[in-house]
């Protein structure tokens, strides 16, 4: 019998429900192989984080059965520890997977592919730690992390109306992209970057990202690295909604980055809010998280994963 000792958390909700059936698959498969696995699934998040705290230092990893939000709360849980997070991709939209080249559709070959990899060498990725700020500079709140990317614009604004649709990921994005582009205008931003000078912009989408890889499939930063210990600010500005319109089919198929209205640059740590009184949510790996302002850092390899990162970038 294998001394390894798995903790499963699989999200009850996740792709509607479909996702309780995947894990139990995986509690199966992973007892065939004489993996220990512990039982963390809850009926809540907040439940199952704090099931998984109690013995997290018992575990050899921790493997999350869902989508990118599922993802989060187990990097939240293992992020700076010698756990390691196994992923099954089982969500709606599995960006996080899809940058990881995990497999989203043979819950066989995704369980071999953690047991290979807990018999490798340890990989780790980064993470982005995300919280409240406030102007006097005193924090608000306990930081949340993320493993993909915050969304900070009206790609916020699109992944809070898409969560509470039942299409299919992509056409649920593209949907919401539809509806919030009625009312919507560019946001006026103040942003400090690596502690530098306070900067001023006007821009429509403003994510910071670590996969780069949103809304089902867009990649929005092609060549973001997960282990790379930065970031990649992505900016569009100087469109309205019909440019908006045109911008978000290309993001799909890679064929924005050449334009003069979307930037990238790699960021360590960052200060964004509003210059004007307004209210926006920050959103991270598909969930809402603190209202602007906030302060984002990455945390370079805080997060040691089960999967190859050789076919990134291509790495042998």
């Amino acid at each position: 019998m294998s001394r390894l000792r798995i903790g499963l958390l699989t999200n009850p909700s996740a792709a509607h429900g479909a996702a309780q059936r995947t894990g139990r698959q995986v509690a199966h498969l992973l007892r065939i192989a004489g993996i220990s696995v512990v039982e963390l699934t809850a009926s809540s998040a907040a439940v199952a984080r704090a099931r998984a705290m109690e013995i997290r230092e018992t575990l050899t990893a921790l493997v999350v059965v869902g989508g990118d939000g599922t993802v989060a709360l187990g990097a939240q849980i293992v992020a700076n520890t010698a756990v390691r997070l196994g992923v099954v991709p089982a969500g709606s939209g599995n960006d996080f997977a899809r940058a990881l080249g995990l497999d989203e559709t043979d819950v066989e070959a995704s369980v071999r592919n953690l047991l290979h990899a807990l018999s490798r060498p340890v990989v780790t990725i980064d993470a982005i730690e995300l919280r409240a700020d406030v102007e006097d500079g005193h924090p608000a709140g306990a930081p949340s992390i993320a493993v993909g990317n915050v969304s900070l614009g009206f790609d916020a604004l699109v992944n809070a109306r898409a969560n509470s649709s039942r299409l299919s990921p992509r056409l649920r994005y593209t949907g919401a992209v539809m509806r919030e582009l009625a009312s919507f205008r560019p946001y006026p931003y103040w942003i400090e970057v690596d502690g530098g000078p306070r900067e001023e912009i006007d821009a429509s989408l403003v994510t910071l990202c670590s996969t780069g890889i949103f809304g089902g499939g867009m990649r929005l930063v092609p060549d973001a690295r997960v282990d790379d210990g930065l970031l990649d600010l992505a900016v569009v500005s100087g469109l309205g909604r019909g440019g908006l319109v045109r911008f978000f089919p290309r993001v799909f198929r890679g064929t924005h980055t050449d334009l003069s209205v979307f930037s990238v640059r790699q960021v360590r740590e960052i200060r964004l809010g509003l210059r004007e009184p307004m209210l926006l949510r920050a959103f991270a790996d598909g969930e809402p998280r603190s209202q602007l302002p906030v302060r984002a850092r990455v945390l370079p390899g805080a997060v040691r994963i089960l999967a190859d990162l050789s076919h990134m970038d291509g790495r042998e």
